[in-house]
């Protein structure tokens, strides 16, 4: 989605969020750094949070895309590269802890995350540079879940998102949660906000018995895996 289209979504965003808001700004206004709409974001998130607004889930990350759309340029001032990829993958923590935090990512040419879940988390993933296309799936049923050990799993196509310039997609504990990301021949950069509503959030992955084009498809095509837990490199298909 871009943020033309979120404006579309936006009295859904704020229906039933934005009672007795009293000083907090809600609504995202101009920021020139970063570290000043972290405060105003997390102050409104916060605000919504002790108000119970945050039981729903998908009205929660819709709200807080306003704010993701409104998020100013960062510095990372420190990248981790994660092994194990097929391309190089780099991670820097912008803001830990709660009600949300944002890590920024760096994609080399062609690097693929394979499908895997965020337990009991939702998010927001925006691409500032570059390109790089989303897949979504479904669990379908009789699968074993996320936390057993090498646990059969079959998976459908739902949706793909091509993102650039700002665009972005969304996910809550409940869907879109299982999901795969390529970068193009350009790589990309972009960043992750994430809502911790159970567990830790990190990312849990499923080997799939062959690759799966991400960025093209037959949507409600099936495909069968295994989990191979947090370790990336043990999701990759030879």
């Amino acid at each position: 989605m871009n943020r033309r289209r979120f404006a579309q979504v936006l009295p859904l965003a704020l229906a039933g969020c934005s009672a007795g808001s009293g000083s907090v700004e809600l609504i995202p206004g101009q920021y020139q750094d970063f570290a000043g709409w972290l405060a105003a974001a997390r102050a409104a998130a916060k605000h919504l949070v002790d108000q119970g607004a945050a039981r729903d889930a998908v009205r929660f990350m819709q709200f807080l895309t306003l704010w993701a759309v409104a998020m100013p340029r960062f510095v990372a001032r420190e990248w981790h590269e994660v092994k194990g990829t097929n391309s190089k993958l780099e991670l820097a923590p912008l803001a830990n802890g709660s009600p949300f935090s944002v890590t920024a990512f760096r994609m080399g040419p062609a690097c693929l995350q394979p499908v895997h879940c965020h337990p009991g988390a939702g998010g927001i993933t925006v691409c500032l540079d570059g390109s790089l296309a989303i897949k979504h799936f479904d669990l379908l049923p009789g699968s074993s879940e996320y936390n057993m050990a090498n646990g059969p799993a079959e998976i459908a196509e739902v949706s793909v998102t091509h993102a650039h310039s700002g665009r972005f997609t969304t996910f809550t504990p409940s869907v879109g949660n299982l999901h795969q990301l390529e970068a193009s021949e350009a790589g990309a950069v972009g960043v992750d906000i994430l809502v911790r509503w159970q567990g830790t959030g990190e990312p849990t992955y499923l080997k799939l018995t062959q690759a799966v084009p991400t960025g093209e498809g037959a949507l409600s095509a099936r495909h069968s895996g295994k989990w191979v837990g947090t370790d990336i490199a043990q999701a990759r298909v030879a």
